[in-house]
């Protein structure tokens, strides 16, 4: 299943820069994990904003739902997730649909 993630940080957590910096850290650490492991298939930061995406590829809502709140920073973040169709799929879809007006066509 595939998954377009985009998370917004809209204002910095209320701790020390330090310990808030040391957590987008390990937040993107865990990001390039996934990626390395086959779950993050894209993404990255926005420039100049504090926020980002991923493309995720998962089995299931509920792996999705582990992973988001698994980052550090997740409980700092609002969420945007859009499920995806693979390229494939959506080709599928539209000849389909062509198919469908040249039969109505024909009739």
């Amino acid at each position: 299943m595939l998954f377009f993630v985009k998370a917004t940080l809209y204002e910095q957590p209320p701790m020390p820069r330090e310990q808030y910096l040391g957590m987008i850290a390990s937040t993107w650490q865990l990001i390039k994990q996934l990626e390395e492991h086959g779950k993050v298939l894209a993404g990255g930061a926005f420039i100049g904003q504090r926020a980002g995406c991923v493309i995720l590829d998962v089995d299931s809502n509920e792996e999705l739902s582990d992973l988001l709140n698994r980052l550090p920073l997740s409980a700092y973040l609002e969420w945007e997730v859009v499920p995806l169709i693979p390229a494939d799929r959506a080709l599928e879809s539209a000849k389909w649909a062509l198919q469908q007006i040249s039969l109505a066509q024909t009739r």
